[in-house]
């Protein structure tokens, strides 16, 4: 299931460029690298047409490259960035042996863009940066297009991909939501922190399980936080859900914007979900990889406010995450998206005594 229709140019694009030259037979040929599936539809935001000078951020396989390139024509160029050398280097290898000439292979920080070599129509980023970073802004010339994926709150898997249009001011403009999620980029510059107000590798899992709450990191009490910690992994309730994924992730973000008492995001095992903690109690909906209620207890009250949130979203026309209103808050270093709270027609409280907020 996709967001946008495909155009027949970026399918075309796609075809023309040899998948296995740059991912190797199994796919598997750089660690990481985006999935054919997402860079489609993620492409279309983009709206790149032959002749443009595109700035991409994450060199990766080299793949997304070669297929901007296709898509500008031999009257373009891209200039691709990543932090990793050795990455830089096998991608214009890669590139020359594939015979284009269009693409400009940078290793750098992507955080700072590619100074110098400004103005750029188009920027698209495969990494997440912390914020909307200014330099990024300044390079691409006024009514160019920047899709990137932006953490859209102070909180865990709050991810979305983003469509900026520049302004004469060259600040940002329209902003527009879409559902994507990336890894963190990778600077030597900045604070990596994902929001997890606490994190701990459970019996030699490969990733850590963590919770994130903003009420529980405003109050500094760890011992309030390794209460709920414990809870979230021992919480052994579970009902299942009618609503499935992709469309849960639409609900995740409502429920993000929408900002109720006791919001918090965590991650166990495989799963992660979206809920809300009091001292007392927890309850989520786990988004994958099966949806489903989790909670303490069949009657805990937190599970009873995520019903109420979940009912809430479905009266709402279950809004899907490009009908949330965003606007661009300014920062040390550039912008942070700030989603506004959508309008909802119940309310999560059914009695449950909800912490105080931050």
């Amino acid at each position: 299931m996709t967001d946008t229709t495909t155009p027949s140019a970026i399918t075309a694009a796609m075809d023309r460029v040899d998948e296995r030259h740059y991912r190797g037979t199994d796919r598997r040929a750089v660690r990481q690298t985006t999935p054919t599936s997402v860079i489609e539809r993620h492409l279309p935001l983009l709206d790149v047409e032959p002749g443009m000078r595109i700035l991409e951020i994450g060199t990766g396989s080299g793949y997304s490259t070669a297929v901007l390139a296709e898509l500008v024509g031999p009257g373009g160029s891209v200039v691709s960035v990543d932090v990793e050398d050795d990455l830089v280097t096998r991608a214009d290898r890669l590139h020359r042996e594939a015979g284009y000439t269009t693409i400009t292979s940078l290793a750098g920080d992507g955080y700072q863009g590619a100074p110098g070599r400004e103005p750029f129509d188009r920027l698209i980023a495969w990494t997440t940066p912390p914020h909307l970073p200014e330099a990024w802004v300044e390079q691409v010339r006024p009514g160019g297009v920047i899709v990137s994926p932006l953490v859209c709150a102070p909180i865990a898997y709050s991810t979305a991909m983003t469509r900026v249009v520049v302004t004469d001011e060259h600040t940002p403009g329209s902003i527009g939501l879409h559902r994507g999620q990336y890894v963190p980029m990778t600077t030597p510059t900045l604070d990596r922190s994902r929001y997890a107000t606490l994190a701990r590798v459970i019996d030699g899992e490969r990733g850590p399980s963590y919770i994130s709450a903003p009420w529980i990191t405003a109050t500094g009490d760890r011992e309030l936080a390794e209460t709920v910690f414990t809870r979230m992994l021992d919480a052994s309730h579970s009902e299942p859900s009618d609503i499935g994924w992709p469309e849960i992730e639409h609900f995740k973000l409502w429920v993000i914007a929408r900002d109720p008492a006791g919001l918090t995001m965590a991650h166990r095992g495989k799963e992660t979900m979206v809920g809300v903690t009091t001292e007392e109690h927890v309850g989520f909906m786990s988004l994958f990889p099966d949806t489903r209620l989790v909670a303490d207890a069949p009657d805990s009250p937190a599970a009873s406010a995520v019903l109420d949130l979940l009912q809430g979203w479905k009266e709402a026309g279950r809004p899907r995450i490009e009908d949330l209103r965003v606007r661009a808050t300014a920062t040390a270093g550039g912008w942070r998206p700030v989603l506004e709270s959508p309008a909802a027609s119940s309310s999560p409280t059914r009695g449950v005594r909800f912490p105080e907020g931050p």
